[in-house]
């Protein structure tokens, strides 16, 4: 386990995340041919929806040999519609390479991902990319992760130029080594990489001598450090993330992706090395001998098989053993495990703590889900996900293929924790994160189930909440096996903000009110979607039956009845998603990309000038910026971009 490093490659959309795993799988040798997300080979994007799109839509996973050294790769999408993928990626990595493009620095889903895996306490190493790209400065892109993401960058690998200008090579600030692409550097421009490489190991030793006594005392002193004892207290501090190596290069031509991998092996963390927390909370984590458990992160159908992810957390797993659901329900024999390259797969005969492995077959797994040795069942912590904020109707050509387009629908709902599939009035009402996502689906759809269907437009997907505090009771009689039979319900809603889904507590305690909390489905009882209440919190205070046993259906019409009247009483009203918007455009265009913001009802938060253009910054309804995209091209003649990212729900705002 000491040897292992599991890792994803994370980014905002076409920084590069595809072709750098493609030259890692090359590198490492794990495959003989360079795959190109441009033509289509890319071994990581292997579904023909990513191949025709040019984009990744599921995380991939592969295990390579580099050195002495087993890598687990996680190639994640960029799109923020599918931040489920890196959702439960990141649940079970032990760090992440956060991929910069060298000429747009750091953008909005960059923040994202950094955020979602800094939340996580995974180590985060940074490699710049397309450096080879007209526009590209890396000292200004290093400044930037300083500034937007709050962290002290230090170099560890820096791009070195020839006498045009053009990127030539790499110098490596710990030892001074320099891997020149064409032969050696020219005697010309040689003394100035001396002097560059000399610059960049003092900001490395300077970087290291805040923490560290003796090296401040030997830099004062004129010694040079050596390049390992700057590697390990680099290391310590970057582990306790106060520091983030930076390294660089250029992907496309496989520039620096192998010192990317000697970064890997020296900074990240193996299994042993992890915090306790997360997964690695769990009691035995990582211990070979004690009894089995593993997470199931991710559950993907693929042609007529289920493929269930999973990474082992204690014990060790193998073909005959039996394993049950922590959470009960299900059970199985393992009869098959793979290790996986993408769509490819080895078997292998047993699996150990820390590697990732596929368990296939339909058990009726879910993301989240643990799997156990039957003699220590055990519920890990599961990853959560955010609310879909688009829907759109999927109507089948014909009545008799509703069926088959339904399940197809709830197939890649379950390959999708993002997805809901619901029968609206006879409708299939799909929700998703954006119009992106949407569309996909609908794809995947058409392809899976093999039939004709028309979507509607994608319309926003509103929740409801409360205003006020309200009160609810109500009482409900019957006659039951001869005997007249009461039941009471008394709630409250109080209003939440922040707290999501709408949460049901039993304030008063007893079996009928556990039976209203635990059974009843109190919300999706009073005729209330269950996602739909938000931001509230419903108590039930009094829930009582007069027969011996609580009576369900009596409670259920009570609790119904009480419920409509507190939210009544507490002044309902809607919210709808918002999002973050990040829109680039010419300086020129800046006024009339402003105006137009203005009249969709954006708050403008930031409007800088910089090395591409403009950018203007803040947060407007979902709603407003359907549709964006197209637009902001329009007016700027194509050479406006526009990032979004959802920022939760507000109010609806009312008509004057």
């Amino acid at each position: 386990m000491d040897r292992l490093r599991t890792f994803g490659i994370v980014a905002h959309i076409d920084a590069g995340k595809t072709t750098l795993t493609e030259r890692i799988l090359f590198d490492a040798g794990a495959q003989g041919w360079i795959g190109s997300v441009d033509d289509g080979t890319a071994a990581m994007d292997w579904m023909p929806a990513e191949r025709a799109r040019g984009i990744s839509i599921t995380a991939a996973a592969s295990r390579v040999q580099w050195g002495r050294h087993v890598m687990q790769v996680v190639d994640t999408p960029g799109h923020i519609d599918f931040v489920a993928e890196v959702e439960r990626c990141l649940h079970v990595l032990d760090g992440v390479v956060v991929l910069l493009d060298g000429i747009r620095g750091v953008e909005s889903q960059t923040e994202a991902v950094w955020e979602q895996a800094g939340s996580r306490g995974l180590p985060r190493l940074v490699f710049v990319n397309k450096l080879d790209r007209e526009g590209a400065d890396f000292a200004a892109v290093v400044a930037e992760m300083a500034e937007r993401l709050a962290c002290r960058p230090v170099p560890v690998v820096v791009p070195l130029f020839d006498d045009a200008g053009a990127f030539a090579g790499l110098g490596d600030a710990l030892g001074g080594r320099v891997q020149w692409f064409a032969g050696k550097p020219p005697s010309a421009v040689a003394e100035r990489i001396t002097a560059e490489l000399l610059a960049a190991h003092e900001r490395v030793v300077e970087a290291v001598a805040d923490r560290d006594d003796s090296v401040f005392a030997d830099a004062l002193a004129g010694r040079r450090i050596a390049a390992d004892r700057l590697r390990r207290l680099l290391r310590a501090e970057f582990l306790a993330g106060r520091l983030v190596p930076v390294l660089c290069g250029a992907a496309l031509w496989n520039r620096g992706v192998d010192w990317l991998l000697d970064a890997v092996v020296d900074y990240l963390p193996a299994p042993v090395e992890m915090p306790r927390q997360g997964l690695w909370a769990t009691p035995d984590a990582g211990d070979p001998a004690a009894p089995f458990c593993a997470f199931v992160f991710k559950v993907q159908h693929v042609d007529a098989a289920t493929w269930n992810f999973v990474r082992v957390i204690r014990g060790s797993f193998g073909v005959g053993d039996v394993w049950v659901r922590g959470r009960g329900g299900a059970s199985g024999t393992c009869a098959t495990l793979w290790v996986v390259q993408a769509d490819r797969h080895t078997d292998v005969e047993r699996a150990e703590p820390g590697q990732i492995v596929v368990l296939p077959g339909e058990f009726a797994l879910r993301t989240g889900d643990s799997i156990c040795a039957p003699s220590a069942p055990l519920v890990l912590p599961a990853p959560k996900f955010p609310a879909p904020v688009l829907a759109m109707v999927f109507e089948p050509e014909r009545a008799e293929d509703r069926p088959r387009l339904a399940q197809s629908l709830r197939e890649l709902a379950v390959d999708d924790p993002t997805l809901r599939v619901d029968v609206d009035r006879d409708r299939l009402l799909v929700r998703g994160m954006g119009e992106l996502h949407l569309e996909i689906v609908a794809d995947l759809a058409k392809a899976r189930a093999g039939v004709a269907f028309h979507c509607s437009r994608p319309q926003v997907d509103r929740r409801e909440t409360v205003e006020w505090v309200g009160h609810g009771e109500a009482e409900v009689r019957a006659l039951v096996a001869g005997a007249e039979c009461a039941a009471v319900c008394e709630v409250e809603v109080r209003p939440a903000p922040g707290l999501g889904p709408a949460a049901v507590l039993d304030d008063v305690g007893g079996p009928a009110a556990a039976a209203v909390v635990a059974e009843l489905g109190l919300l999706a009882a009073a005729g209330l979607r269950v996602g739909a209440m938000h931001d509230l919190v419903v108590v039930v205070q009094r829930a009582e039956c007069s027969a011996r046993e609580p009576n369900l259906p009596l409670l259920e019409q009570a609790a119904t009845k009480a419920l409509e009247q507190a939210i009544a009483a507490a002044c309902p009203c809607d919210l709808e998603p918002w999002v973050v918007f990040e829109a680039w455009c010419p300086e020129e265009g800046a006024p009339v990309v402003l105006a137009d913001l203005a009249a969709r009802g954006a708050e403008v938060e930031a409007v800088a000038a910089g090395r591409l253009g403009a950018r203007v910054g803040g947060r407007a309804p979902l709603a407003s910026m359907l549709g964006y995209v197209t637009k902001l091209r329009s007016i700027t003649r194509g050479r406006g971009r526009v990032d979004l990212r959802p920022a939760g729900l507000r109010p609806v705002r009312r008509q004057a």
